[in-house]
């Protein structure tokens, strides 16, 4: 027998030791799960739907049995606060009836709450293996819950009113604002969504420092900052604070030029957040300065201003000039 069929032969038996060894790992881990509840028998309360996910005890239980750990990849931090859950409904001020989309349901613990107010839940998650978990926790209400497997940039939003509550990846908050905000003409109704604490004051609590994503709210509907969620209310615990923010969206928002339009000339402004506005459309727009000195005398604009100085109007007003030949396309 040859020396390289031996080699073979020997990582043969290493990888059956390796498969039977997680074998017998897994099978121990449902008996300690089985066996973990003494007092209260935990699994029973799972099977008979009669149990809490905010409970921590509860919770590792649950994900235990449904073979759960939370990836990083998909900003999976599970939210295990009841008194947050409960605020985070309340703001929704939901009617039985009513569409709810929910990005991120993970195993169902905010899922399950909306469901109990009677409302329809449209539930986007990426993440297939976590999929059979919100299936047991919301099987009671499976009538009501439809779920799309597909990232949340793909999901085309239900026709109709409807609310967006969730508890989302933090690495997607502005692309998901500018999804439901700006790329999708039938916009919620109201946004109630858990994002980085830092990331809901620009928005909500800093009026003398817009930002773009602040820029681009206040002109589809009214931010407010409800409250503070720390890092120890989720599992795994994040490395930040984190916040309920609200959004009141208006029917019309507060301009009259497409919505993409709008983002581009935004985008163009902020594209050198730290220099003169000016500066950063001349190099964006590829503009002079003896084009854009009359415009910004016309439309008030200080010279040396930042973007973040600039009103909701003026940025209009921009639009409707620096992107005429797209805008009359569009009439076109």
């Amino acid at each position: 027998m040859s020396k390289i069929t031996e080699e073979v032969k020997n990582k043969n038996k290493v990888v059956k030791k390796i498969l039977a060894i997680k074998k017998v790992s897994e099978v121990a881990e449902v008996k300690e799960i089985k066996n973990s509840s003494t007092d209260s028998d935990v699994v029973t309360e799972i099977r008979e739907k009669k149990f809490d996910l905010t409970d921590p005890r509860t919770l590792r239980d649950f994900l235990k049995l449904h073979r759960i750990w939370t990836k990083k990849k998909f900003g999976q931090n599970f939210l295990q606060c009841r008194e947050s859950l409960e605020r985070i409904v309340e703001l929704g001020e939901l009617s039985p009836g009513e569409i709810v989309v929910e990005v991120g349901p993970g195993h169902g613990v905010l899922t399950r709450e909306l469901l109990q107010e009677g409302v329809i839940v449209h539930a986007v998650e990426i993440d297939p293996d976590v999929l059979p978990a919100l299936s047991a926790s919301t099987q009671q209400w499976k009538k009501n819950l439809t779920v799309d497997n597909c990232h949340v940039l793909n999901f085309n939003p239900p026709k109709g009113k409807y609310k967006f509550i969730a508890n989302i990846p933090y690495h997607l908050t502005s692309p998901i604002l500018r999804k439901f905000l700006i790329d999708t003409e039938n916009k919620p109704t109201k946004l109630v969504m858990l994002v980085q604490k830092e990331v809901a004051e620009k928005i909500a609590c800093n009026p003398e420092k817009d930002s773009l994503l602040s820029i681009m709210v206040k002109t589809f509907g009214t931010p407010s900052y409800a409250f503070t969620v720390t890092a120890d209310k989720f599992f795994p615990a994040p490395k930040v604070d984190s916040a309920v923010l609200v959004i009141d969206t208006f029917e019309k928002p507060l301009i009259n030029v497409p919505s993409k339009i709008y983002f581009e000339m935004l985008f163009a402004g902020f594209s050198s957040p730290r220099k003169k506005l000016k500066n950063a459309l001349m190099k964006r727009l590829m503009l002079t300065k003896p084009v854009i000195d009359p415009i910004f005398d016309t439309l008030g604009i200080d010279h040396d201003c930042r973007a973040q100085n600039v009103t909701i109007p003026q940025w209009e007003a921009m639009t409707k000039i620096f992107f005429k030949d797209y805008l009359d396309k569009e009439i076109k």
